[in-house]
This record gives C-alpha cells, sequence and structure tokens, in this order.
C-alpha cells in the first residue's frame, strides 16, 4: 500500500469510530508509531479536523464527512461475501439491517464499482440451513451497547421447562454453527453459555448491568471455554473412507483429526450422542475403534432396528 492510499485509509479508520489509539492504528496497518505520528501530522496539515486527547487517542471533528466511498475490487468482494454468508448464519432482523446498510453503501459508488459489486454477487452463492426463527440478535446488540440487562424465556437441554432469567451480557459468539449469548445469570450467580435458538423470548429491560467485575468477551473465551468444545467422541477412518465425512462432520461438532497409520483419528464435541450415531451410518465411512461405548451401542441400535424393517 502506497503512503497516499495508507494515508485514506487512516482518514477512513479515524471516521469509523469515537476515538482510535497511535497503538490501534499501528497494529492495523504494520507499522511503527513514529509513522502513525508522521501520517497524522500529514492529515492535519492537509486539513483534515483531527483532535488528540493525551492518554485517549485520536478523533475527528463531528462536523466533519467524507467524500463518497471508493472501494477496491477486493473490498466489494468483501462485502458480497459478508452479506451472503450473513443471510446464511443470522436471523432476518440483522440480515435486513446489514442488507440496508449495503444499499446505502452501493448508493454512493462509482458506476463501474457499482458493476463490479453486482458481478460478483452473481456469482457467489452460500447454501446452508436457513432459519425463519427470530434469534434476538439485534436486540442483544442493542442492550450491549447500552448495558442493559436482558430478561429472556430459556429453555436449556437439561431442563424440558423453561426458566425466566435476567442476564447481563457479556458478548455474541457463533461456534459450530450456532450463535451463542455469554452473559452473567443473575438466577445462577454464574457465567452461562445461552444458545440463541432455544431462547423463546426475550426482552431488554431499562435496567443497567451492575456487576462491576464483569468479563470482557475476550476474558470470557480465555477462561471459559464454550460449551461442548472439548471433544468427547472419537473414532478412527480408514484413509479411503476420511473423504465421506466431508459433507457432514462440520454440522455435528466436529474439532480436530490426526493422521494415524492407514487412516485417521476425529474428534467431534456434541451431547446428541444418537446425531453422531446417524451420521456415521449416513456417511458410510465405517468407523472402528468407537468412543464412547455409548456411541457404538446406537450404531448397533440402528442397525439392527433397519434390518428389522427390510427383513420383516
Amino acid at each position: 500500500m502506497n503512503r497516499t492510499d495508507r494515508l485514506q485509509a487512516i482518514l477512513t479508520h479515524l471516521q469509523s469510530k469515537k476515538v482510535v489509539t497511535a497503538q490501534e492504528l499501528a497494529e492495523r496497518f504494520q507499522l511503527s508509531l513514529r509513522t502513525i505520528y508522521r501520517d497524522i501530522k500529514a492529515l492535519e496539515e492537509a486539513g483534515i479536523p483531527i483532535g488528540a486527547e493525551a492518554g485517549i487517542g485520536y478523533f475527528i471533528n463531528d462536523n466533519y464527512t467524507l467524500p463518497p466511498i471508493a472501494l477496491t475490487a477486493n473490498e466489494a468482494s468483501a462485502l458480497i461475501f459478508g452479506a451472503k454468508l450473513l443471510a446464511e448464519n443470522s436471523d432476518s432482523n440483522l440480515k435486513r439491517d446489514f442488507q440496508n446498510a449495503l444499499f446505502k453503501i452501493k448508493a454512493v459508488l462509482r458506476p463501474s464499482e457499482k458493476e463490479i459489486v453486482e458481478n460478483i454477487s452473481q456469482h457467489v452463492e452460500v447454501l446452508g440451513t436457513k432459519s425463519d426463527k427470530n434469534l434476538f440478535i439485534t436486540e442483544i446488540q442493542q442492550a450491549i451497547a447500552k448495558h442493559r440487562v436482558i430478561k429472556i424465556n430459556y429453555k436449556s437441554l437439561s431442563n424440558s421447562n423453561p426458566t425466566i432469567r435476567d442476564v447481563e451480557p457479556v458478548g455474541l459468539c457463533n461456534y459450530f454453527s450456532n450463535w451463542h449469548l455469554f452473559a452473567w445469570c443473575r438466577l445462577r450467580k454464574d457465567y452461562r453459555d445461552f444458545r440463541l435458538d432455544r431462547i423463546i423470548d426475550l426482552e431488554v429491560t431499562g435496567n443497567l448491568c451492575q456487576k462491576e467485575d464483569i468479563l470482557s468477551l475476550d476474558e470470557f473465551m480465555k477462561l471459559h471455554k464454550p460449551k461442548d468444545i472439548e471433544p468427547n467422541i472419537s473414532f478412527v477412518v480408514s484413509e479411503n473412507r476420511h473423504k465421506f465425512l466431508d459433507n457432514y462432520k462440520n454440522y455435528y461438532g466436529f474439532v480436530c483429526e490426526e493422521k494415524i497409520e492407514n487412516g485417521y483419528k476425529m474428534y467431534f464435541a456434541s451431547k446428541d450422542i444418537f446425531a453422531i450415531a446417524v451420521m456415521i451410518l449416513n456417511s458410510g465411512c465405517l468407523a472402528q475403534n468407537i468412543q464412547p461405548k455409548e456411541l457404538n451401542d446406537h450404531i448397533k441400535t440402528l442397525i439392527k432396528n433397519t434390518s428389522d424393517w427390510y427383513l420383516k
């Protein structure tokens, strides 16, 4: 990136946030702090109203506006990929808000850039398991931004009866193809991991969060590994059968695999042992050395029931 492009990128970065530190800019552009200071000075000399507060960071005067957006082909491509992925991995409300934002961006693009975006959009598709269920992602984001308590009606796997809980949100995370809310649960007086598709109803209350030492999202991820992230299932497949699991494994809690002699040992994390048994049979991977024993028992039962059905 030449210096002119870098100065434009730094200006865009400054405009994107209320306050930006020199260290943040140095890390993004992989430059020394001294170079960042020189670039900031160059922007100021060009008439950009950049303010600075010692120990906090740089900011741009609220009255300053950027010229129309100019995107590179790669940036336009990234936007389209983001839109396609979001359509398959969120709820309708978040998808709508993203599409509205994307329309506003497209509206200020140059004609040549609009053509690039349209061309890319026609040649990119993401297939997945769309759901019309409201995951309350937008509401949770608002609660996080305003430090508000969230009241949820939640149905956990371990309890068939839903419970009403007041929670103080830590953050949102997507893993194993599901969105999760990490939060301090006032009912349990502990941190909890709530799957959004198990939330029956949600209300952002007017009450402010009160836990003073609440963890940040990074701290939560380091101290509280998401549920089911540790593998509890393993089996071995031969090298020539390994390929048959490629279209299945990520939907069933695949964690990792290790190459062994004449095959692979695969590790999964899931509480749904029965679903794993169905996956193994459907894939035709002919798994061996199956752990835990309960999984092997499920497979035997499925085979017997299938055989009995077709032989009767």
